[in-house]
């Protein structure tokens, strides 16, 4: 089977997308300029979405995609050199629905699954396919996953998942996501990045020098000026956090979690419980003043699209801290969140303080052979060095006041960070390595840090440093009694 034929459209459509700006400078803005640069520019691009439009149209004819013993994808794809890839329906990770204002306008969709193996054929993508097939495609590979090999007939009604709905947020979470989030920030690199792309292109700017002096030298007109601007970057960050969390929902069954959101690009999120290999809830400074955290569901499979869209296997990262407990409760009742939890002891902070800070000399140097002038302030290259010694110092009382862990029965847990600081949750059996490290300093006050990986795309690697040796030596044993609970195949 050949994928659906918008496909062609939805990459053409991709093309432009990506190849405006270049387009529009050659065409529009140096459209009638006979300098050779431009003048041979547009022939080139003529020529390159020429051949590329072709290969779209190669590319759809030669790929295909078949169902193998109905337990298996298999994918042939290749123009000049064929190649053909077998994904088993027990591999895949998490499946991903989205569909963008492209797809709303041809009334279809697209589907991503996504798997733990590694490689450039880690998933099988349907960029264009109707809401019926991607229904009958999921429907497959979950009948799969609980054992059903019977291949359900295209024309099958749809199947009916009974979920519970744990979130949506309401207009005041939105509210206090489009500040906490200061996504109205969002708006100026990108207008900056615009300008710096266009600046080469723009008329010359001394034409326009009187103008600008003018603006600035009136006081009131500049403050004017600044508030407009100000009032217009808060309105498209809301704007923008709106879009992207309008319809968020989160919900779940016996066997799955599902997570939708977006308003223009929809997206629709399902992963299976099992195969979860942790939990990350992740607190930066401003959320948590204002009590917030993000939850973040661990799995082998990368649910990063790559672009603007948040990753989707993030819970609603504005959660209330009580909320967020109380949902992964709800979500998976295997993960429990220990609130009893050990800190460090106190030399551990003597330890933190006196490790050498490698990045503060190396800048400290930067300064002293330099002696750059920020932000247009003179002030002595020493001053600079205090203040960045100060910050790290800070980091590290953080990092040592956050610092906690505990074991409870199978899972292990530790919250850690200095401005940012993360609460890790994995099971024993989804620790696939722990690794001990020790320093001089620590070895002289019996401490060690702590390392362990988690299956995923990349590998999760978390860690605690400076605990007690005593507590390794727990944490080793604690481990050891992995191999009864993991069947090597």
């Amino acid at each position: 089977m050949r994928y659906h034929p918008l496909t062609i459209l939805f990459r053409l459509w991709q093309f432009m997308k990506n190849h405006f700006v270049p387009g529009f400078v050659l065409f529009v803005i140096k459209g009638n300029s006979t300098f050779w640069l431009f003048e041979y520019g547009r022939y080139a691009f003529l020529f390159y979405a020429s051949v590329h439009l072709i290969y779209i149209i190669l590319n759809w004819f030669m790929t295909t995609y078949e169902f193998q013993d109905n337990q298996s994808f298999k994918l042939k794809k290749g123009i000049f050199v064929r190649q053909t890839s077998i994904i088993p329906f027990n591999r895949i990770q998490n499946v991903s629905q989205r569909t963008t204002l492209f797809h709303r306008i041809f009334g279809v969709t697209s589907l991503t699954f996504e798997t733990a193996m590694d490689g450039v054929d880690d998933e099988i993508k349907f960029e264009v396919l109707t809401k019926k097939q991607a229904s009958w495609l999921m429907d497959i590979v979950k009948r799969v996953e609980k054992n059903h090999t019977r291949l359900p007939e295209t024309e099958s009604k749809e199947t009916i998942r009974i979920a519970e709905v744990h979130f949506s947020p309401s207009r005041r979470d939105l509210w206090k996501a489009s500040f906490t989030s200061l996504s109205f920030l969002a708006v100026i690199p990108i207008a900056v990045s615009l300008y710096d792309k266009l600046e080469p292109f723009l008329p010359d700017p001394e034409r326009y020098e009187g103008m600008f002096f003018q603006i600035i030298n009136n006081i009131w007109l500049s403050i004017i000026i600044m508030i407009v601007a100000v009032c217009l970057f808060i309105v498209a960050g809301m704007f923008r956090t709106f879009v992207r969390y309008g319809k968020y929902e989160i919900s779940s069954d016996d066997t799955h979690i599902y997570i939708k959101q977006g308003i223009l690009n929809e997206v629709f999120f399902t992963i299976e419980k099992k195969k979860i290999q942790g939990l990350e809830m992740k607190q930066p400074l401003i959320k948590r003043l204002f009590g917030l955290a993000e939850v973040k569901l661990i799995s082998s499979a990368n649910s990063d699209f790559g672009d603007d869209s948040v990753q989707v296997n993030s819970l609603y990262p504005f959660l209330p801290m009580d909320q967020a407990v109380e949902l992964i409760k709800k979500l998976l009742p295997s993960y429990s969140f220990d609130q009893e939890m050990v800190r460090l002891p106190k030399v551990s902070l003597l330890v933190k303080l006196l490790k050498p800070g490698w990045l503060w000399v190396i800048a400290s140097l930067i300064l002293y052979f330099f002696n750059p002038s920020i932000f247009d302030l003179h002030i002595p290259w020493w001053v600079w060095s205090v203040i960045l010694l100060m910050i790290m110092m800070v980091n590290r009382f953080l990092d040592y006041y956050h610092t906690r862990y505990a074991i409870s029965g199978d899972q292990v847990q530790w919250w850690h960070g200095g401005f940012t600081s993360r609460l890790f949750i994995t099971r024993r059996k989804n620790v696939i390595e722990v690794g001990f490290t020790q320093s001089f300093l620590q070895r002289m006050f019996h401490l060690v840090s702590i390392q362990t990986k988690n299956r995923s795309t990349p590998v999760h690697i978390e860690g605690v440093a400076d605990v007690p040796l005593s507590f390794a030596r727990t944490f080793h044993q604690w481990y050891r009694e992995r191999k009864k609970e993991v069947k090597v195949q």
